[in-house]
């Protein structure tokens, strides 16, 4: 009976360990930086790569895997500068290991008193997940986090 009772107990805090090893973390990373001298906001995002290849539906390697991230982008992501919405252009993708860097940039910014962003990736799909957002303009660098039922988050600079 004793060994029966060590089993289990052994079992179950190896299961314990296997759980909080194998735990993803639904998290991602963006920076926006306003570049005044060529008078463009920078965004640059550190995704889990396993997590946008299921969302979109498409492998990195795959012909169309640049042209379904735009588009999942584009409803996923809102910016909007001195409360004028604004468009952004799809610039490249640089997967790292286990993430993918996304880089995508708003041209003919003159000047940015305030930015509201909308940052809903992976939130479809992964609802614990968490988008960090970091921003460097006109000297000043603040944060907010995006997650679900909070997708959006205004600064003043």
């Amino acid at each position: 009976m004793k060994k029966f009772i060590l089993f289990f107990v052994l079992s179950f805090i190896c299961l314990g360990f296997y759980n909080f090893y194998s735990s993803d973390f639904f998290t991602s990373i963006t920076k926006v930086e306003y570049v005044s001298s060529s008078k463009t906001l920078k965004v640059s995002s550190k995704v889990n790569l396993e997590h946008i290849e299921q969302t979109i539906g498409k492998k990195v390697n795959s012909n169309d895997f640049d042209i379904t991230l735009n588009k999942y982008l584009q409803n996923n992501v809102k910016i909007s500068i001195d409360d004028t919405p604004v468009n952004f252009t799809f610039s490249s993708k640089n997967p790292d290991g286990n993430v993918v860097w996304i880089y995508y940039e708003v041209s003919g910014i003159n000047s940015v008193s305030s930015i509201t962003i909308k940052n809903s990736l992976l939130l479809d799909k992964f609802p614990d997940q968490q988008n960090f957002i970091n921003f460097i303009v006109n000297g000043q660098k603040k944060s907010l986090v995006c997650k679900k039922g909070s997708e959006s988050g205004k600064l003043t600079f």
